[in-house]
């Protein structure tokens, strides 16, 4: 990674956490990293550009489950930020009391399938910490060498046009379909404004002004 700033903003409920002391202790595996403490309305670390980090422990992952807890609280993080990813550090399927093993396996199918929200395993706090660094670095900075985003592009209209709008920030595959679904084609998509698009089911007004908010900006031209 090249010496540059990459910002990361927490919730003061981690400020006492090992993840902190791990970046206190060991300051060369996160070298350029500025921290900032903020009261996110939902979240524990801020890594900008619209990415957010829900951090658990593997047993309170599993009882946010039980108690139902989990599915309101993805719903405010996704109505607040483009990209949510949970990293849940400890083993999640280990048995615990009051723990179902099918609610955990279809909690985390909904999570990862119908919600796209990534599910990072971590072994302990150390590699979160290292983990958020690299995630917050690459979010800010990119890797460093061309990527290709999307390979295997369609040809054919029906295809084609989902995977155009798959392409707009905070749209999975559900959401594509149903924003396809309700405006009838990709080009009156892109041509809805914030109200009309927060009419989708799914879709709030936060996540469509992220939308409009690419879909109008302008290109700055590049070599």
């Amino acid at each position: 990674m090249t010496d540059v700033i990459t910002t990361i903003t927490y919730h003061p409920r981690e400020q006492k956490s090992a993840v902190l002391q791990h970046w206190n202790e060991y300051p060369a595996s996160c070298k350029g990293m500025s921290l900032q403490v903020a009261e996110l309305d939902s979240g524990d670390y801020d890594l900008s550009g619209g990415v957010v980090v829900e951090r658990k422990s593997a047993t309170d992952f599993s009882l946010a489950i039980m108690d139902k807890r989990l599915f309101g609280e993805v719903g405010k993080l996704k109505s607040s930020y483009d990209q949510v990813i949970y990293i849940v550090e400890g083993d999640i399927y280990g048995g615990r009391f009051h723990t179902d093993p099918i609610a955990i396996r279809e909690a985390i199918a909904w999570l990862t399938v119908m919600q796209g929200v990534p599910l990072v395993p971590s072994p302990s706090a150390g590699f979160t910490a290292e983990v958020l660094f690299t995630m917050a670095h690459q979010v800010q900075h990119g890797m460093g060498y061309p990527v290709v985003m999307r390979n295997g592009k369609p040809f054919d209209p029906v295809n084609g046009q989902r995977y155009l709008v798959e392409g707009l920030p905070g749209v999975n595959e559900a959401m594509a379909k149903a924003l396809l679904n309700h405006f009838g084609g990709a080009a009156a998509v892109f041509a809805a404004d914030v109200e009309a698009l927060a009419q989708v089911p799914g879709m709030s007004p936060q996540a469509a002004a992220r939308m409009r908010k690419v879909l109008d900006a302008k290109w700055t031209r590049t070599a």
